[in-house]
């Protein structure tokens, strides 16, 4: 049988990411990737995406809709079978991304390795210069998961039919996957950066030392403050976090956001 055309798939529901975000997205990967690809949204409403994402409705999910931020549990909806053929290989990524080369690579893994593939927890500052003091185990970060359809549905069944009350010993959907997923590979190291842990800069530094693009990364993600929008913003507009923050754009995030933004997104 013929290798499956690999698949992306990210969600759009409720008002946190408006539909900007998923085409800008699809353009983004529409003009990075060597290769053919598929890009489907699950949604609650699929109105306003660009010409060229696939939607589906969300998977049937028990959890009261007004807990599904308290952790973003929807995207365990994503291991749910008959979204696509068993044995095509899928990565499940956020919306908020910027995809900076070309994700081939990251299929190939996922075809070789098998099982699900997912980012180490990144580590806050003061863990990271001081493991010993303040360090404790790194979990994981579902930014960006891989998995060959079909191997993990067992995250979607055994979840679909609970309340966040049956859920509270986790503490999101990246920590249940954590520990329930079979087969578990972290991402090679720097692969995929964190721009709030990896690249913004502490107070006064990112006040007068620009923030390089990666050369060497594939994706960069955002959890938190601040969104890549808030840097493609002009100046003297603040963005940030208390302790990481700046008030000019961010040239090469900037430049992304622009190239593939389009005037008659919502």
């Amino acid at each position: 049988m013929a290798d499956p055309t690999p698949v992306f798939l990210c969600f759009k529901w409720g008002k946190g990411y408006p539909c900007k975000y998923t085409n800008i997205l699809y353009r983004a990967l529409s003009d990075i990737m060597m290769g053919p690809f598929r890009l489907i949204c699950l949604t609650d409403d699929p109105e306003g995406l660009a010409e060229g994402i696939q939607t589906q409705d969300i998977p049937p999910f028990a959890m009261d809709k007004g807990d599904w931020h308290k952790g973003m549990w929807p995207k365990l909806t994503a291991f749910a079978p008959g979204i696509v053929e068993p044995g095509t290989p899928v990565i499940m990524i956020d919306v908020d991304v910027l995809v900076l080369r070309d994700l081939t690579p990251m299929f190939d893994r996922i075809r070789e390795k098998g099982g699900l593939h997912i980012i180490r927890e990144i580590p806050d500052t003061l863990p990271r210069w001081f493991p010993k003091l303040f360090g404790k185990p790194l979990l994981s970060n579902s930014s960006v998961v891989g998995f060959v359809a079909g191997t993990q549905e067992h995250l979607y069944q055994e979840s679909r039919d609970k309340s966040l009350a049956e859920l509270s010993q986790f503490r999101n959907d990246q920590t249940y996957i954590h520990h329930h997923a079979h087969d578990r590979h972290n991402w090679p190291i720097g692969w995929m950066l964190s721009f709030k842990k990896d690249l913004a800069y502490h107070f006064p530094v990112g006040l007068v030392r620009p923030i390089p693009r990666p050369k060497n990364s594939y994706i960069v993600i955002f959890h938190g403050v601040p969104n890549p929008e808030d840097m493609a913003q002009g100046a003297f507009k603040r963005w940030g976090s208390p302790e990481k923050f700046g008030y000019f754009p961010v040239r090469w995030i900037k430049d992304y956001w622009t190239r593939y933004s389009r005037d008659t997104d919502r």
